[in-house]
């Protein structure tokens, strides 16, 4: 939590840029600072980036059933 008590995330791509992940809306997902360094460099990291991809997706296509 911030100093104001917000929830503190960061905004990060599903597929690593840096492993040529798509800069598009389906692959960025929000997370705790923690969860970001375990898919970035944890042991769990590709387990945990196997359910944010699909999570990433449905919201995604939520959004757009919404337009």
């Amino acid at each position: 939590m911030t100093t104001n008590g917000d929830p503190l995330l960061e905004v990060d791509h599903v597929q690593d840029r840096a492993k040529w992940g798509r800069d598009h809306p389906v692959q960025m997902i929000a997370l705790c600072p923690n969860c970001h360094a375990i898919k970035t460099r944890g042991r769990t990291g590709e387990q945990l980036r196997i359910i944010l991809r699909a999570e990433a997706q449905a919201r995604h296509t939520a959004w757009i059933s919404l337009a």
